[in-house]
């Protein structure tokens, strides 16, 4: 079974996730391709599409959400699953998530998972750093490669399931 993980990414973060997301199904043994959601001109050869990114402010990178719009009624026919990359420590209660459940709606996704993302402040430009400055969330890395991990495999879990049925 063919798989497409692609990925919105501006500094790198939610590539590298998306990166651990493609590996973690190889290993299951998939052939599992990783590309930026920008270089993405079909998805017609792939049976299932894993699509992230970062969120910003609760959107999701432009890239992103444009492959999701371009290629929404293929990827309606193919098994997908989305996910999104940004600081949770932002995220008020009773606020809309982000931008990405409605994604992930429109293309019919399985699932929207949420991780946590890195802020390092110095790959920040200068508009970025007063948005963090008022914002006040914690810097560093809080990507949970376990979780992301275990996700991809019970995504895998689920796609071998289908295959069989």
């Amino acid at each position: 079974m063919k798989v497409l993980v692609a990925v919105g990414s501006k500094y790198g973060s939610s590539r590298e996730v998306a990166r651990a997301i493609c590996g973690t199904l190889e290993n299951q043994g998939f052939d599992a391709e990783f590309s930026d959601a920008a270089d993405v001109r079909t998805v017609t050869p792939y049976d299932a599409v894993i699509l992230g990114s970062a969120v910003y402010g609760g959107l999701w990178r432009r890239d992103a959400s444009a492959m999701a719009k371009e290629h929404r009624d293929a990827l309606k026919a193919r098994d997908v699953w989305t996910f999104s990359v940004g600081i949770e420590t932002v995220v008020v209660e009773g606020q809309p998530k982000d931008e990405a459940y409605g994604i992930a709606e429109a293309i019919g996704a399985h699932e929207h998972r949420r991780f946590t993302g890195a802020l390092d402040q110095e790959k920040l430009n200068i508009g970025e750093r007063a948005l963090i400055r008022a914002l006040d969330p914690p810097l560093g890395d809080f990507r949970d490669f376990d979780d992301v991990r275990m996700w991809a495999e019970s995504v895998g879990a689920l796609l071998r399931e289908a295959a069989v049925s």
